[in-house]
């Protein structure tokens, strides 16, 4: 009898320490989608206050310096 509890301690132990694990590494994987989802977004916050909207690529300074500049000719 004392050896089926010591058997039935044993075994709810280790379905325990898996259940703690399972846990962890839940809990590892939400934090880190969280911290990479906050990163991400005051990256973009960042990047976004730096400069004006038109001025990231080359095919938008070409267009709002047409829409802006009557004189605007097109460097080669």
């Amino acid at each position: 009898m004392i050896a089926e509890a010591f058997d039935t301690l044993i075994t709810l132990g280790w379905g325990l320490a898996a259940w703690i694990v399972l846990l962890a590494l839940a809990a590892t994987l939400a934090l880190y989608a969280v911290l990479a989802s906050v990163w991400w977004s005051l990256r973009a916050l960042w990047r976004g206050l730096g400069r004006p909207t038109w001025s990231r690529n080359r095919l938008r300074a070409r267009l709002y310096a047409r829409r802006t500049r009557h004189d605007y000719e097109e460097a080669a």
